[in-house]
């Protein structure tokens, strides 16, 4: 391994604020990353600590296998969730998916991790009720892990290179799995080209989450009051008319789906036409950027990306088709996916 050692006290206070001295901290306190403690994250992995995954922007820091090993154990991660960790760090690297950009923007946006097959029960990944929020282990640290690495790999600094306006509590964890043994569809890493066996990460370019209360009984409902949160003529999806908005459902709206005749992609394209909005609800005059130049039309009407195959759809979550939840996308982003190879 290379990485530089430091010799300091060792109590947890001591080295927590040395972390945040150095910068190396999310402002959380952090694992202290021993040697001994990043070897037995290599060795779960079985790769080689100087193996390049990916360069991550806007420093282009090379992400080794040791550096996420480094900032796996200072998010508290166990050596088993290393295999997710680097198929998210090469997803994330991909050029399409602009990580220089969510790095360096005024918008609170972060990358969301969805994770699919056989590795989320190894790992013991939530996937069901409460999955974006507190009490998994995995889901957790996989997902502060992340925010670490574009921190310390990525140089993405708050207030000097990070100049997200509001910044987003998504920017410290955004990772969750999708339900698939409680849903009727097929999940999203099989959409995407894997098969059902084999385990796969998917990042989305999330600027942020708008909760829809879905209390009826039938699909037309669901769906008028899922576009609602999704024509937000706002969203960077409409003014740079691109990217992927995510919409998640549980499995209770899936099987409703199911039963009244939809399917997947049927629920894409009726959720895609209900969301063009006409041009003359947008503002005359001409944006500081001019968006209106690029904007997705069908006639006089404004589409919120480039076809209904843009728009993700998972399902995860409680059973209960109470609750979807939409993910506006920071728009200047493509979602990928990559698999997850088990040592």
């Amino acid at each position: 391994m290379d990485s530089t050692e430091f010799d300091i006290e060792d109590s947890p206070e001591t080295v927590f604020q040395f972390m945040l001295d150095q910068g190396w901290s999310d402002g959380l306190p952090v694992i202290p990353p021993t040697a001994g403690r990043v070897r037995a994250m290599l060795d779960h992995a079985q790769r080689d600590a100087s193996e390049l995954v990916g360069y991550i922007n806007p420093d282009a820091g090379a992400a080794t296998v040791e550096k996420i090993a480094v900032n796996a154990v200072m998010a508290g991660c166990l050596p088993e969730y290393m295999p997710v960790l680097i198929a998210a760090v090469q997803a994330i690297t991909e050029p399409s998916f602009n990580i220089h950009g969510l790095q360096t923007t005024t918008n609170p946006v972060s990358p969301l991790l969805i994770v699919n097959g056989p590795v989320r029960e190894l790992i013991g990944l939530n996937s069901g009720r409460g999955t974006l929020g507190p009490g998994s282990r995995a889901n957790a640290t996989i997902g502060r892990a992340v925010r670490l690495l574009l921190l310390n790999v990525g140089g993405a600094k708050p207030w000097s290179t990070d100049m997200s306006v509001h910044g987003s509590p998504a920017k410290y964890i955004s990772c969750m799995g999708e339900n698939e043994e409680d849903s009727v569809w097929e999940p999203l890493h099989v959409e995407r080209g894997f098969s059902p066996d084999q385990s796969a990460v998917t990042v989305v370019g999330a600027q942020g989450f708008s909760n829809c209360l879905t209390f009826y009984k039938k699909p037309d409902s669901f769906l008028t009051m899922i576009a609602s949160a999704m024509a937000d003529i706002s969203d960077n999806n409409y003014l740079l008319a691109a990217g992927n908005p995510l919409v998640i459902l549980t499995p209770g709206h899936a099987q409703i789906f199911s039963d009244g005749g939809y399917t997947k992609q049927m629920v894409k394209e009726a959720l895609f036409e209900l969301c063009k909005v006409p041009i003359d609800r947008f503002p005359k005059e001409t944006s500081v950027i001019t968006y209106e130049d690029g904007f997705a039309m069908d006639g006089d009407r404004v589409c919120p990306c480039q076809s209904a195959d843009d728009i993700i759809i998972v399902v995860s979550g409680g059973p209960e088709p109470y609750h979807v939840l939409y993910c506006g996308n920071f728009g200047d982003t493509t979602a990928v996916t990559k698999e997850v190879q088990l040592p």
